[in-house]
């Protein structure tokens, strides 16, 4: 299955200490995974992308390469020497029969957009079209690849007045879209007569407002792990090396949201709920949205996974 990571912070970061310095990095998550879905596919080495802003309301920055992110030297190199206050960085994995390709490679862009997934659309070939008829000629033309995942993101667009002309958005307005998105998706499946589970981890932002999803098109199971952790700094302590959220005061200056926790200290993570919307918003405030529809469940078993075929 892919991973990813997103980080939001008032003060900027040096994406080794994201990347590739923690203990379990994203770097370490595209071969050693811990949380697993599919236990035959261990691991993420069909490509990786990072993207990353320098200002707000200037549009971001990616890299990607169809390159294992274990041995890629290129991306170890840019990990020393870039630092943004906002990064998305995914590592994938695919088995839908989707190409290994840079234009199949997550983060996407659109004008200051820039969007990920971690998961997949069930029955995604049996709705491409419709997606793709619902769109404008404008976002249609933008698609270059044939993922699900970027499909969708054509889809949140559509969902959005101006997409490519504004340069912010308010996080309202974004978490709307995702919903809207969720719900679109859902109902051209169950027209198909689509019985694949779909697991819709989302994440989008316009350089100041982060919009994400833990979701899954089944009322029982749990949906893709999905964490987040927040405090006044993530830095490595002094003595041990080791990295940690440090919580100096009750402020908010960091968010970080993972597909897994990157260190080992437990009490710094909390898991996002299953059905759940969590919005970051340009202060740094964390809000949490149940999504309720036909598969929300508040009394959700802890019952495993539900297997994911793509990315």
């Amino acid at each position: 299955m892919c991973r990813f990571l997103l980080y939001k912070s008032n003060s900027p970061i040096l994406l080794a200490d994201l990347l590739t310095r923690p203990a379990h990095s994203i770097i370490m998550q595209s071969f050693n995974c811990k949380l697993l879905i599919n236990k035959h596919q261990t691991m993420n080495g069909d490509g990786f992308g990072i993207g990353w802003y320098d200002e707000p309301r200037t549009k971001g920055c990616i890299f990607t390469s169809t390159l294992p992110a274990w041995s890629n030297v290129n991306l170890q190199r840019l990990a020393e020497k870039i630092k943004s206050k906002l990064v998305f960085a995914h590592v994938r994995a695919t088995t839908g029969g989707t190409a290994t390709s840079e234009s199949n490679c997550h983060p996407w862009q659109y004008g200051n957009l820039m969007w990920m997934h971690n998961g997949n659309i069930g029955g995604f070939e049996r709705i491409k079209r419709q997606m793709q008829a619902s769109l404008s000629e404008e976002i249609y033309l933008a698609i270059q690849g044939t993922t699900d995942s970027e499909h969708a993101f054509a889809v949140f667009l559509n969902m959005l007045d101006d997409p490519l002309g504004r340069k912010e958005f308010s996080h309202d307005e974004l978490r709307r879209a995702m919903l809207a998105t969720i719900e679109q998706i859902n109902r051209w499946l169950d027209q198909a007569g689509v019985k694949e589970t779909s697991l819709l981890n989302f994440a989008v932002t316009d350089g100041q407002t982060v919009v994400c999803t833990r979701y899954i098109t089944n009322s029982e199971l749990e949906g893709a792990s999905l964490f987040y952790s927040s405090g006044s700094e993530f830095s490595n302590e002094e003595e041990s090396g080791r990295y940690r959220m440090i919580k100096a005061n009750k402020r908010e200056d960091v968010v970080v949201v993972a597909s897994e926790p990157l260190t080992y200290e437990k009490s710094d993570w909390m898991p996002i709920p299953t059905n759940t919307l969590l919005v970051i918003t340009p202060r740094l405030n964390v809000r949490m949205y149940p999504i309720v529809d036909q598969y929300w469940n508040p009394h959700r078993g802890r019952k495993k996974p539900a297997q994911q075929t793509a990315c």
